[in-house]
C-alpha cells in the first residue's frame, strides 16, 4: 500500500491546520488552548484522545492484538517567546510568541497522520499511537508523557522535525547521532561590593566572571577530545546596575552540547573545578548550577532503514539527502532511549516563496505544500512496520 495515493485529499486540511495552529502560540506548559484544539480535530474524526502530563494529547487508532504490535508517531505543541515578523494573513496574533520552530507544522502533520490512518484502519495490522508533546522546548515534556503512559506496549517511535535550511520535500533520516544533547547551567560569582574608585577595597565579582568565562573556553579547548564535537556558550550575563559601583554578584547562563554520553557527563565535573579556582584567585566565591536537559538523539540503524524506504517508495530516492548531524538538541531522545526509533528531518526551504529563514528565527516561514510529505512519510512508516513479519 502506497499511502501517498490515499493522501491527497488531505493536502489542504494539514495546511489549514497548520495556519490554525499558527495563529494562536502557546509557550511550554502553557499549552490550554492548543490541546483543546487538538482534542476537538481528534474528536471530530470518531476518535477518543487522552489528555496527559497537563498539556500532551495521545490517541490510539487501530487494535493491537492483531499484530501484538504498536508504533508511536510523536508531534511537540509548544511555541516560543518570539515576537512575529513575518507579515502572514495567519501570523501570531498573541503578541510576542510565535511558532518559530515549526512546531504548529509538526501538530498539523500529526493530524494528517490520523485522517489517514482512520481511513485504513480495518488493514492496520497493529496499532498506531498518535502523541502530541507538550514543553518540548525546554525538555520537559517527553519524561513526562513517557511517565503518563505514552510509550506503554510501544514497538518503535517515528518523529519528524520540518528544517528550514533543507530543501522543501526533501527528507534526511540517516542512521546514528542526529542530534546534540542540550544542557544549561547558571554560574554566580560572589565578590564584595565597593565604589568603582576604590576596587582594592572590595572583591570585584565581573572581572573574576570575565576570567571564568575564558578559563572554561580554554578548558574546552585542552581537555576535549578535538575528535568529539562539543560546544559551550555563554548566552547572557547580568551584573550591576550603575556605572560607578562594582557589584555584589554577577550571574552568567548558558548552555552545552555534545553527542557522547561519556562527554558530555565530564561537563559539570571540569566545569566546578574551573569555576571554583578561578573565582578563588579573585578572592571570590562562584557556585555552578548546572542541569541536565536532552539526551543526544541518535537513530537506530533499522528504524533508518524503514524510515528512508518508507520515503523513497512514495516520492523516490531523490527525496533523500545527508544532512550533518546538528548541535541543536530535541528531547525526542527520551523516546529513543526506552523504543527503536527515527528522528527524521523534513525540508521546507523555498527561496520564491521567501522561506529562507533558519528554525527560531522571528521570520521563519516554510512552504507548506510540503507537509503532506510528512504525514505521508510517517504514516508508511507504520505501516510497514506493523505489516513486518515477525
Amino acid at each position: 500500500m502506497l499511502i501517498k495515493e490515499i493522501a491527497g485529499k488531505y493536502q489542504n486540511y494539514v495546511i489549514e491546520m497548520r495556519r490554525k495552529f499558527h495563529r494562536c502560540p502557546e509557550v511550554a506548559l502553557q499549552e490550554t488552548k492548543t490541546c483543546c484544539m487538538i482534542c476537538e480535530e481528534l474528536q471530530a474524526m470518531g476518535l477518543t484522545p487522552r489528555v496527559i502530563h497537563g498539556t500532551g494529547v495521545m490517541v490510539d487508532i487501530g487494535d493491537r492484538s492483531r499484530s501484538g504490535r504498536t508504533v508511536c508517531i510523536r508531534a511537540d505543541i509548544d511555541a516560543l517567546q518570539v515576537a512575529e515578523e513575518t507579515g502572514a494573513e495567519y501570523a501570531s496574533e498573541n503578541p510576542g510568541y510565535m511558532h518559530a520552530c515549526g512546531h504548529d507544522a509538526h501538530i498539523a502533520m500529526n493530524l494528517g497522520c490520523a485522517r489517514m490512518l482512520c481511513d485504513i484502519e480495518k488493514r492496520l495490522n497493529g496499532s498506531v499511537r498518535l502523541i502530541f508533546e507538550p514543553a518540548e522546548e525546554i525538555a520537559k515534556g517527553a519524561l513526562g508523557m513517557i511517565a503518563e503512559g505514552a510509550l506503554d506496549q510501544v514497538d518503535t517511535v517515528y518523529g519528524t522535525h520540518v528544517w528550514g535550511n533543507v530543501p522543501a520535500g526533501v527528507f534526511s533520516a540517516e542512521a546514528g547521532p542526529r542530534m546534540a544533547s542540550a544542557d544549561f547551567f547558571t554560574i554566580r560569582v560572589k565578590g564584595k561590593s565597593v565604589h568603582g574608585s576604590l576596587p582594592h577595597k572590595g572583591i570585584d565579582p565581573i572581572a573574576a566572571a570575565a576570567a571564568i568565562i575564558n578559563n572554561l573556553q580554554v578548558a574546552f579547548q585542552r581537555e576535549m577530545d578535538a575528535s568529539e564535537p562539543t560546544v559551550l556558550s555563554f548566552c547572557q550575563i547580568h551584573g550591576g546596575n550603575t556605572d560607578n559601583a562594582i557589584p555584589e554578584e554577577v550571574t552568567i547562563g548558558g548552555t552545552t552540547r555534545g553527542f557522547s554520553g561519556e562527554v558530555r557527563r565530564s561537563f559539570p565535573e571540569i566545569m566546578e573545578r574551573v569555576i571554583r579556582d578561578t573565582a578563588h584567585a579573585f578572592r571570590a566565591e562562584a557556585f555552578l548550577d548546572y542541569r541536565f536537559g536532552s539526551s543526544p538523539v541518535s537513530n537506530d540503524e533499522e528504524c533508518s532503514r524503514r524510515a528512508m524506504e518508507a520515503i523513497t517508495k512514495n516520492y523516490g530516492p531523490e527525496a533523500l539527502t545527508l544532512q550533518k548531524p546538528t548541535m541543536g538538541g530535541e528531547n525526542f531522545s527520551e523516546y529513543q532511549a526506552l523504543v527503536p526509533g527515527v528522528f527524521v528531518f523534513l525540508g521546507i526551504a523555498n527561496e520564491e516563496l521567501g522561506a529562507v529563514y533558519p528554525n527560531h528565527s522571528s521570520h521563519f516561514s516554510m512552504d507548506e505544500s510540503v507537509l503532506i510529505r510528512g504525514s505521508v512519510a510517517a504514516v508508511q512508516y507504520a505501516v510497514d512496520f506493523l505489516g513486518e513479519q515477525q
